[in-house]
């Protein structure tokens, strides 16, 4: 059925007045054609990334568009591949000195007779958020039974060791979520050194090209490990334990380990769920070998394990 002139006319008016515009201004008609082309994808995409994140939960930012937006300003600073254990294969000088020396970094402080058992089936889905970072399949059946046993470890865990260990609000979740806290331990996302301004040597000195490896690590308090509402967790580790955790499928790395303008470690990683009991004990032992890696290693720690 034809349009009536009433419509018809003003489309038509329209349509000239377009080609003109294109036919005297040809650049600015294909950029703003490629742009608003380009909208048409761009923004359901946005909205479909942000739906994503809001499924998430809240975590350690905004739970809203800022939020959101925040975490999208890491992305280009991410990690590609959160699960290749390259970098923990061969670490640089400077961050092993920031982890008290390479002999105490790469060691293992898993409590384990040979290596981490391969941990069974596909690993779950984590989404590429940069905060927060969370798995969305292959969860426990009953997520917040299983995360109410693993804070009970943690309490249980700082109990038998309060010289060293304690219960604390989490920097990185935010102040909802108890942690597990070393008192007094290397800061393993430090952006350098705790020296005095009168402690550096003289710039270009053989003392100060040298200096990087003998300064003395920042120490202070340092969040161990802390559970999510689907029951995964985040913890830190050894490259040596990292190395493993990653490698038997047992977890990945945050995407911005490693980002010093963030803090966070390198290996800084989330250990999926547990889904039996099997697999709790194994978290179990996790949680021990990151307390025995982040205190002194002369630090005798009491293991509250049955």
């Amino acid at each position: 059925m034809p349009l009536s002139s009433a419509i018809a006319d003003p489309l038509e008016d329209a349509f000239y007045r377009l080609a003109a515009f294109a036919h005297t201004r040809p650049t600015l008609f294909t950029t703003a054609s490629v742009s608003a082309v380009s909208l048409c994808f761009i923004v359901p995409a946005a909205v479909r990334s942000y739906r994503g994140y809001l499924a998430l939960g809240p975590g350690g930012i905004p739970y809203n568009v800022w939020g959101w937006l925040y975490q999208g300003l890491g992305q280009p600073f991410a990690v590609r591949d959160p699960r290749s254990t390259t970098d923990f294969e061969k670490p640089k000088s400077e961050v092993l000195a920031r982890y008290g020396g390479s002999a105490r970094a790469q060691k293992s402080y898993l409590d384990i007779d040979t290596t981490l058992p391969a941990r069974e089936g596909s690993r779950p889905t984590v989404p590429g958020y940069t905060a927060p970072q969370r798995q969305t399949t292959d969860v426990a059946s009953d997520p917040a039974k299983t995360r109410a046993t693993q804070e009970e470890f943690l309490k249980a865990v700082a109990a038998a060791n309060p010289t060293v260990l304690e219960i604390r609000p989490s920097q990185l979740e935010g102040t909802s979520t108890p942690a597990l806290w070393a008192k007094d331990a290397v800061i393993l996302g430090a952006k350098m050194f705790d020296r005095k301004p009168t402690d550096l040597p003289a710039k270009g000195s053989k003392k100060d090209k040298k200096s990087s490896t003998k300064a003395k690590p920042v120490r202070a308090p340092v969040e161990i490990c802390h559970a999510h509402p689907e029951a995964s967790s985040h913890m830190q580790f050894s490259f040596g334990d990292a190395y493993w955790v990653v490698k038997a499928g047992w977890g990945e790395r945050h995407l911005l380990a490693g980002s010093l303008a963030a803090g966070v470690p390198p290996t800084y990683l989330i250990v999926y769920a547990p889904r039996n009991e099997k697999e709790l004990k194994v978290w179990k032992e996790l949680v021990m070998a990151a307390v025995r890696f982040s205190v002194d290693e002369d630090v005798d720690i009491n293991d509250v394990r049955k």
